[in-house]
């Protein structure tokens, strides 16, 4: 087993696959919506990677990554088998991928041909995907695709991708100006300590409160009495400066003593986010959010490609 995880554009994150699973993975990307293959060090080691795309027939574009910007570096490649040993290499931890292919520094940016509104469109949408904190960059890619209007904002997901990357380079300088802790992290800690305090706690948890209702009760974990969270729409309404709404209850919701267990599921919430150092904002009714207001949402990009 190699020490790598894989993200396709297909599947779910593979761990530790075999070189022989790595392999068809590498040899068959080229169809609709199976273009690439990302390979990432595991234990994690932040913005150094492997990765390629691939359209159709056409060549394999080739690049990796040893962190900085500087150190990122492509080249292009007919060969499939020629691709997957150096892919093989670089995950054994070897060097002989490093002279296998002619490496160029990356121009990870460049849209040649697309209409500066598109451009314009996707960058708005990145920008607004990455606040939120929670999608990897691939991810906010495939978002921006999904968003914009094929025929009104053509967009390819390599060309997504190469935005998305200028854009996360300029966050991640940013994010080193920010306090050592923001009051995302501070969200964070205290849906930690409910996660240990009988409740199921889950952060950006679906797209709505009625589908969270609906799936919350599948992450119950044993002894669990109540749950706690935060939904996609309630997340782009702290990044976008209104605070956070945090939504909660308990599983035991019948009877005359429903209202109280929500009440007393509300109080341990209430009082993990304030000794987080969170402003909250609850009057005790078990039929009312609550809000965590003024709220400076900067929560710092994940870690991988």
């Amino acid at each position: 087993m190699l020490a790598i995880n894989v993200r396709t554009e297909t599947g779910a994150e593979r761990s530790h696959p075999a070189e022989a699973e790595l392999a068809g993975l590498l040899r068959r990307i080229g169809a609709a919506d199976d273009h690439f293959v990302v390979v990432e060090r595991v234990p994690d080691q932040q913005q150094v990677f492997v990765q390629t795309w691939r359209e159709g027939t056409g060549p394999f574009a080739v690049e990796y990554r040893d962190g900085a910007p500087e150190r990122h570096f492509s080249a292009e490649c007919d060969d499939a088998e020629q691709v997957v040993a150096v892919f093989l290499d670089w995950a054994r931890g070897g060097d002989a991928w490093r002279s296998a292919l002619d490496w160029r520094p990356a121009d990870l940016f460049a849209t040649p041909g697309l209409h500066p509104r598109t451009r314009a469109a996707a960058e708005e949408q990145a920008r607004k995907d990455m606040r939120s904190g929670f999608r990897k960059a691939h991810e906010v890619a495939q978002s921006v695709c999904d968003v914009l209007d094929p025929e009104d904002s053509p967009l390819t997901l390599d060309e997504a991708r190469r935005i998305v990357a200028g854009l996360w380079e300029e966050q991640l300088a940013e994010q080193e100006r920010w306090p050592e802790v923001t009051g995302a992290d501070r969200v964070a800690r205290a849906f930690a300590a409910l996660d240990s305090q009988g409740l199921t706690a889950r952060m950006h948890f679906t797209c709505c409160s009625n589908c969270a209702l609906g799936e919350i009760a599948a992450e119950r974990a044993e002894g669990d009495r109540g749950f706690v969270f935060f939904h996609y729409q309630d997340t782009e309404a702290a990044a976008d400066g209104h605070g956070l709404s945090v939504r909660y209850g308990a599983y035991a919701d019948t009877g005359e003593a429903a209202g109280e267990a929500r009440a007393e599921v509300g109080r341990t919430v209430a009082a993990a986010l304030t000794a987080a150092g969170l402003p909250v904002e609850w009057d005790g009714d078990p039929d009312r959010v609550i809000e965590v207001t003024p709220l400076d949402w900067r929560k710092r990009l994940p870690t991988g490609a």
